[in-house]
C-alpha cells in the first residue's frame, strides 16, 4: 500500500496518495515511515488550499479542510518520533512541518528550533543538522545564530560546500559582505568539477564582486543583498496568517496503550493536478 501511494504521488494523485498512507497505518500502526510520509502529504495539501485561498480560487468547502489537515500533520510527525523517538530523522521531519508555518501557525518557529534541537541531540555529529537549525535562524533573521550553527557545520566537516555556501549568504545579510566574498570563493573551490553548482557560485561571485564595488564607490553603509537565495524549500512553507492559527507543540502524548496517537480521517476536497 505504501509503495502504491508513492506511486500515486509520482503521477500527482495526491488525494489518493493520502488515502492509501492512510491505510499502511491502519494495517501496521508501527512503523514512523508511514507517518513521516502522512504527514508530508497533509501539509502539502494544506499548503496548496491555503495559496489557492489567497488567491479566493479555492470553495469555502476545500477552505474548511486546511485546519485540519494542519492539525494531522503535525499529529503524524509527532507519531513518527513516538513510535521511534531516538530516530533523528523523525525529528528533522517534525521540525521541517513546523518550518513550513512559520508565519502561519502561533509559535511555530519556537517548535521549529526545539525539534531540530532534539534531533541534534540524537546525532550531534552530523554537520546537516547545524545547517537545518542555522536555516531556521536565518528565515527569522537571526543572523548571529545562523552564522554560529554554519561554523558549526564547518568545523565538522572542513570541506562541505553546502555549510559555506549557507554562511556566505548569512555574512551577505549581516553586511561583512567581504568576509562573504571569501567564503564563496572556498565555495568555487569545493564545487570546481561540479559544472551547475560552479557555474551558480561563480555567478555569485561576480554579483557580490559588483555589490562590494558600488558600495566602496557611493561610501554606503552594507545593505542586505537582494534576491539571495532562501535557505528553505518554499514547497511546502505556508503563507502568513492573521491571526495565526493556534498549533499544538512537538512534544506528544503517549496513550495508555502505548500506541501513537490515533490518526483522525480527513476527507479533503480532491485537489487538482492543474494547481501543483
Amino acid at each position: 500500500l505504501y509503495q502504491q501511494a508513492i506511486f500515486a504521488y509520482q503521477q500527482n494523485n495526491r488525494l489518493r496518495t493520502y488515502e492509501l498512507q492512510l491505510n499502511s497505518i491502519n494495517i501496521y500502526p508501527y512503523r514512523d515511515l508511514y507517518y513521516r510520509g502522512l504527514s508530508q502529504i497533509n501539509l502539502e495539501m494544506a499548503n496548496i488550499l491555503a495559496l489557492q485561498d489567497r488567491n479566493s480560487s479555492v470553495s469555502a468547502e476545500a477552505k474548511q479542510n486546511i485546519p485540519p489537515l494542519i492539525q494531522q500533520a503535525i499529529t503524524s510527525g509527532r507519531n513518527a518520533t513516538i513510535v521511534s523517538p531516538l530516530t533523528s530523522v523523525n525529528w528533522n521531519n517534525l521540525s521541517a512541518i513546523y518550518r513550513g508555518l512559520i508565519g502561519f501557525g502561533e509559535n511555530a518557529d519556537k517548535f521549529a528550533i526545539a525539534a531540530t534541537q532534539q534531533a541534534i541531540a540524537l546525532d550531534p555529529n552530523n554537520p546537516s543538522q547545524y545547517i537545518e537549525l542555522g536555516g531556521i535562524y536565518y528565515q527569522l533573521g537571526l543572523y548571529d545564530e545562523a552564522i554560529r550553527q554554519f561554523q558549526i557545520a564547518i568545523n565538522l566537516k572542513n570541506d562541505y560546500a553546502n555549510a559555506y555556501y549557507n554562511l556566505g549568504h548569512a555574512l551577505v545579510e549581516k553586511g561583512n559582505l567581504e568576509e562573504a566574498l571569501n567564503t564563496y570563493k572556498t565555495v568555487q573551490a569545493l564545487v570546481v568539477k561540479d559544472k551547475n553548482n560552479s557555474k551558480k557560485i561563480t555567478d555569485e561571485i561576480k554579483a557580490l564582486e559588483n555589490k562590494i564595488k558600488e558600495q566602496k564607490i557611493l561610501y554606503k553603509a552594507p545593505t542586505s543583498a537582494s534576491g539571495s537565495a532562501s535557505l528553505m524549500e518554499e514547497n511546502n512553507k505556508l503563507p502568513e496568517r492573521k491571526p495565526k492559527m493556534e498549533i499544538p507543540g512537538p512534544t506528544a502524548t503517549i496513550t495508555s496503550t502505548g500506541k501513537p496517537e490515533p490518526t483522525k480521517t480527513v476527507t479533503p476536497t480532491p485537489i487538482p493536478t492543474s494547481s501543483m
